[in-house]
């Protein structure tokens, strides 16, 4: 089973999508360089080159769900809105955005609770704090509008959107955007000056 000859980084990519593909399928622990090399229609021995365990394979697979999953609002997102809508349009991208990525933060999820080490917890709890902090402009210009400490503000929206991705994982067919969004909205309308 030899694949076409790719570079090196596309290679990589296609290794770490069969990745994600059998653990979306199978769970974490489905993944293995043989289940993996099969998904890719690769050789084993191919997938050993780039990776060499199934722990290598592991963790590109976390860096990779992390990348995709924890992205947040990029750097000035906001500046042209008042607080209130800044607040509203920030909530509503990143709870709308669940849905679809269910299977991914399952699988995150799979790997802060079933591989409990530091190892994989580790880079979660690092991709999440940045997460909050990519967070953190939005909130204090809320917190300057409402008069609310900007970390405690930044750490209320955080646990809302980890909540709801608890909420989408666990209860998919009840998870509501647009119920959370509402709540949102009364907490902006409630800022002065709204």
């Amino acid at each position: 089973m030899v694949g076409i000859k790719k570079p090196e980084g596309e290679r990589r990519r296609d290794i770490i999508r069969a990745s994600q593909s059998v653990a979306l399928h199978g769970g974490i622990e489905s993944v293995t360089v043989r289940t993996v090399a099969a998904e890719a229609g690769l050789s084993i021995g191919l997938v050993y080159f780039y990776y060499d365990s199934k722990e290598g394979l592991l963790h590109a697979l976390l860096d990779r769900l992390l990348e995709i999953t924890l992205d947040g609002p990029p750097p000035g997102f906001g500046e042209s809105l008042s607080p209130a809508d800044a607040l509203n349009t920030m909530m509503a991208e990143e709870l709308e955005g669940l849905q679809s990525q269910r299977g991914e933060l399952d699988l995150i999820f799979q790997f802060y609770f079933a591989r409990r080490n530091d190892e994989f917890r580790g880079p979660i709890n690092q991709a999440l704090d940045e997460y909050a902090a990519r967070m953190e402009p939005v909130a204090a210009r809320i917190s300057q509008a409402a008069g609310v400490e900007p970390e405690a503000l930044r750490s209320a929206l955080a646990a809302l959107i980890y909540g709801a991705t608890m909420d989408v994982v666990r209860r998919p067919g009840d998870f509501s955007a647009p119920r959370l969004l509402g709540v949102v909205s009364g907490l902006a309308e409630a800022i002065p000056g709204h």
